[in-house]
């Protein structure tokens, strides 16, 4: 803790607390874009942010946020010389040198896990820190790397259960943890948002919809499957696939080997999803882990009934039965692969909340995606309950608003300690 700041985090602190982040700022995900929009978010006590990013530079999207309300350092450089990525110690002592430097008062490290073992025995940094987990703890990571780390850390927030459960299960981590769940990203929903639940129409196809980057491990050839096995039962039914990415090739050549030109449709990055959400009428989120899945909630805020896979954090999502259902996937990585010449992603284990274990992921079939679509939708009063039941949801979730409240909450904690 610093001697120069006063104690405590309410209004009558006049010195701000200075807040480090720890951040990937030149690329754009998910946690990049909570990070920016939290920035945002006037705080309930004076605080200034220092972003600390591997990168000095900020992707477009992100930098009227990210410049306007932090300063920011890269670690690639070191007095206006560039660091080489190797060896890494090069860069990593330069975090530690920005870290001194800054003086912070806690440190939020956002979803990185980044190596300290050059550091190991300096267990602590001058103030409390903090991991934000939004996903990285499903990838692997070497047992000694996430080791240092943790023996660095205070405590942990963790954007869903899963997330919780996966730190714990898989790394025995011991710290105490937050639960802040994800909420919608201010400019989701449009000035009118989703108030009426939603009824299907008899006079155009049933569209069903997908969002997110195109990379294997959201298994959007599913959809595509989906869309075919409903055809097959004579169901007059298409796709919508908003996002980009690598998978895009495989997705043309897979619709057109199932002769679906024009019925299931690639449409890009979309700067305006609200289109996207008004037009279909069954989200489907098939990815084999998420950590927790704001595409649900984001369908859910304009009253699109959710239909996803049972694992890791989805069902936290996406309320079974009431805003949607959630199906245990069965179709192995092979199984996937035959069907649709997709990679196959080499996932790690992922989070099975029945279970309450860590095992090998599987996939949804395509077959049983249809019968789920079918009971969804055969019924147009249940339906427009379950549209009423999925906007409802999300408004008692609280916004964006809440979920920075919360966060700010859990430092302060931690600035009170300290």
């Amino acid at each position: 803790m610093n001697e120069n700041k006063n104690s405590g985090t309410g209004a009558e602190t006049q010195t701000p607390r200075r807040l480090l982040h720890l951040v990937n700022v030149r690329t754009v995900g998910g946690v990049e874009r909570i990070f920016a929009d939290f920035l945002a978010h006037p705080p309930p006590f004076p605080a200034q942010h220092f972003t600390v990013a591997d990168h000095g530079t900020v992707a477009p999207t992100l930098a009227p946020a990210i410049l306007r309300h932090s300063q920011i350092y890269g670690i690639n450089a070191f007095s206006g010389l560039p660091l080489p990525r190797r060896p890494r110690a090069l860069r990593a002592a330069n975090r530690e040198r920005l870290i001194r430097k800054i003086k912070p008062d806690l440190i939020l490290i956002w979803n990185q896990f980044i190596d300290v073992r050059t550091f190991s025995q300096d267990r602590r940094w001058p103030c409390p820190a903090l991991h934000y987990e939004h996903g990285g703890a499903w990838y692997k990571q070497t047992p000694a790397l996430a080791e240092a780390l943790f023996r660095r850390i205070d405590g942990v927030i963790a954007v869903s259960q899963a997330a919780r459960r996966i730190l714990q299960l898989k790394y025995q981590m011991t710290q105490p943890v937050d639960v802040c769940l994800n909420a919608l990203c201010p400019g989701v929903l449009s000035a009118k948002g989703a108030t009426e639940p939603r009824t299907l129409k008899n006079d155009r196809p049933l569209v069903l919809g997908g969002a997110g980057r195109l990379v294997p491990v959201k298994c959007f050839g599913l959809l595509v499957l989906t869309v075919k096995a409903l055809r097959a039962r004579g169901v007059d039914a298409c796709a919508v696939i908003a996002g980009t990415g690598s998978e895009r090739a495989t997705l043309e050549a897979l619709i057109a080997k199932q002769g679906l030109q024009g019925k299931v449709r690639l449409v890009g990055l979309l700067d305006d999803m609200s289109r996207f959400y008004q037009e279909i009428d069954v989200y489907i989120s098939a990815s084999m882990r998420e950590p927790f899945g704001l595409t649900c909630i984001e369908a859910a805020a304009w009253g699109v009934p959710v239909i996803a896979a049972a694992i890791d954090g989805l069902p936290e999502a996406v309320r079974d039965g009431v805003t949607g259902m959630c199906i245990t996937p069965t179709l192995s990585h092979e199984a996937y692969h035959a069907m649709t010449q997709a990679p196959i992603d080499p996932s790690p284990l992922v989070y099975w909340p029945d279970k309450d274990h860590l095992a090998p992921p599987k996939m949804l079939d395509p077959e049983i995606l249809a019968d789920a679509v079918l009971r969804l939708t055969g019924d147009p009063d249940h339906y427009r309950q379950m549209s009423a039941q999925a906007i409802a949801d999300v408004a008692a979730r609280g916004d964006f608003s809440a979920l920075c409240d919360d966060l700010y909450r859990v430092m302060a904690r931690y600035l009170d300690r300290a």
